[in-house]
């Protein structure tokens, strides 16, 4: 069972790192459909060992997406360690053009801002924020999950959660909290209340992804110590994406802040 004694006991490290960067882009025509493109864009830009590193890893410290945010297209670019930031954030920060194959003209970046947030702060928000029963999340870019070798693109508690609990133990190096017993105590606990979502396709290389995007409320009816690991995962999730092909542009979300 997770308790408070459970989460402190997860380990700190110098690598441990999330890290934001979001490109205000020059173009009114891109959209989540060029984000395979822009990936390519991005992994042409760092180091030639890290990359092949990168596509050897089943599971990816980064994420990228396109989002569409009052009326302006933003590229944006997550890591999930201090080795990430530094291989992948930190050289875009350098670039004022995007040339994407087949494109004609370039894009410029007009903006860029860089969020960064250390692990412990994650900690500092489970320990001192008051816990929300109710948090509503935004799935920007086309979400799905793949279930018994098909995809799944409905929401769901248990897919949603083990997703993110899976990447926050490989990817930040945590104690295992992937055991049968705290996502049975999520999924009893914890449950969709609300959504208002739409089907929306994926292309990806030679094939197309069905997903969904648009809002979701969660409730916990438990602990508020439970509460408060829920908020903690979908908080790790604006940083890592959910879902499957995160580092292709799917999966990106985040949490409604005008709703408790």
């Amino acid at each position: 069972m997770l308790c408070d004694e459970c989460v402190s006991r997860v380990r700190i490290g110098s690598d441990m790192m999330l890290a934001k960067l979001q490109l205000v882009l020059d173009t009114k025509s891109l959209d989540f459909r060029k984000a395979s493109s822009l990936q390519g864009f991005l992994m042409e830009r760092i180091d030639t060992g890290y990359a092949e590193l990168l596509h050897r890893q089943q599971m990816h410290p980064y994420s990228q997406a396109v989002l569409a945010e009052k009326g302006q297209v933003i590229w944006q670019i997550s890591a999930l360690n201090q080795t990430a930031l530094e291989q992948i954030v930190r050289p875009m920060m350098s670039v004022d053009l995007i040339r994407l194959h087949r494109e004609k003209h370039p894009i410029c970046i007009l903006e860029k801002h860089l969020t960064t947030l250390e692990d412990g702060e994650l900690l500092q928000e489970f320990y001192g924020k008051t816990a929300e029963m109710n948090l509503t999340v935004e799935f920007l870019a086309p979400t799905a999950f793949r279930q018994h070798g098909r995809y799944v693109i409905l929401p769901d508690v248990r897919l949603i959660c083990q997703n993110l609990m899976m990447r926050q133990s490989v990817l930040m190096e945590r104690i295992d909290m992937m055991d049968e017993e705290t996502m049975e105590q999520l999924v009893s606990e914890c449950m969709i209340v609300r959504h208002r979502i739409r089907s929306m396709i994926f292309p990806a290389e030679r094939t197309t992804i069905p997903g969904f995007v648009g809002m979701v409320t969660f409730r916990c009816f438990g602990t508020k110590t439970m509460a408060r690991y829920l908020r903690l995962l979908l908080r790790f999730g604006e940083f890592s994406g959910v879902g499957i092909k995160t580092g292709m542009g799917m999966g990106a979300i985040r949490i409604r802040r005008d709703e408790g």
